[in-house]
């Protein structure tokens, strides 16, 4: 539920309502006075940015994001900084997001495989274009009104500018969903996010989440060596082979995994093909 918002403008543009508050900013929803269009507002926390290095390198990177345009990706519009905070301007997405969906929408394979294929193309558009994710969770999947998945949040953070355990990489890779090559502190690659996916899948699918641990350190190890119970074993909703293909996303091994995104919507598609 959007709240009252706790400020009427921000670098000129008219904010409506507040959207949300998160650990690293606040969201708002707000009227581009100069074009009359519908723009959501994320206002960093003072603390997010390192140094003023991590937020000249997200500048530059707002340069490129803004010339993508793709259905399933959210669109970035300009980043801000001035006296007023640093503020990156995009698509106001009028829906809610996965977690939201799960627990209102009732489960249907298909549909769900649906949303899955949509998430595929929006990543692999990332991947071609050369950009990674880096924080691929369900809080980071969007739906508008009219059931068109947007994916936001991507590449919000350069790995070459902060260590894996910096406060401020904590707040950006989400523990639950970091790859183990990462835990290793190796370099990311395009099938990191796609063991990104896999977690997102294993819980968007069973409605829980591959390791229930009490400690971040347990976590990490878990990531590295521990085998999740199987998705078929956990939800009944879920075919055998359905849990296959989330399994061979979460592979400790990147190259065990799915080579791209495009051949993980591939091999979900053939869930809902004919035998005959």
């Amino acid at each position: 539920m959007m709240q009252p918002s706790d400020r009427s403008q921000l670098y000129g543009y008219r904010i409506d309502k507040l959207l949300g508050k998160g650990g690293s900013s606040s969201v708002y929803r707000a009227l581009d006075v100069k074009t009359g269009n519908v723009v959501a507002l994320k206002l960093f926390r003072a603390n997010f940015f390192q140094n003023k290095m991590h937020v000249r390198e997200l500048g530059r990177s707002v340069k490129t994001f803004r010339k993508f345009e793709h259905p399933n990706v959210m669109k970035i519009y300009d980043f801000i900084t001035g006296n007023e905070g640093e503020v990156l301007v995009i698509e106001y997405i009028d829906g809610p997001d996965m977690k939201w969906y799960m627990e209102n929408r009732q489960f249907h394979l298909q549909e769900r495989l649906a949303v899955c294929a949509q998430i595929c193309n929006g990543m692999q558009y990332l991947h071609d274009r050369g950009t990674l994710h880096h924080d691929m969770k369900p809080a980071n999947v969007m739906f508008t009104r009219k059931g068109v998945v947007k994916i936001s949040d991507y590449s919000l953070y350069r790995a070459k500018l902060m260590g894996l355990f910096d406060s401020g990489l904590k707040d950006m890779i989400t523990p639950m969903y970091i790859a183990p090559e990462l835990v290793r502190k190796e370099k990311a690659t395009t099938r990191s996010d796609i063991y990104s996916l896999g977690i997102t899948f294993y819980y968007f699918f069973t409605g829980k989440q591959p390791f229930e641990v009490d400690s971040l350190e347990r976590l990490y190890q878990c990531h590295l060596r521990a085998k999740p119970e199987h998705p078929s074993t956990v939800s009944n909703h879920v075919p055998a082979a359905l849990g296959d293909i989330i399994m061979k996303c979460i592979e400790k091994e990147p190259a065990k995994r799915f080579g791209d995104c495009d051949m993980l919507r591939i091999a979900l598609s053939e869930l809902g093909r004919s035998r005959i």
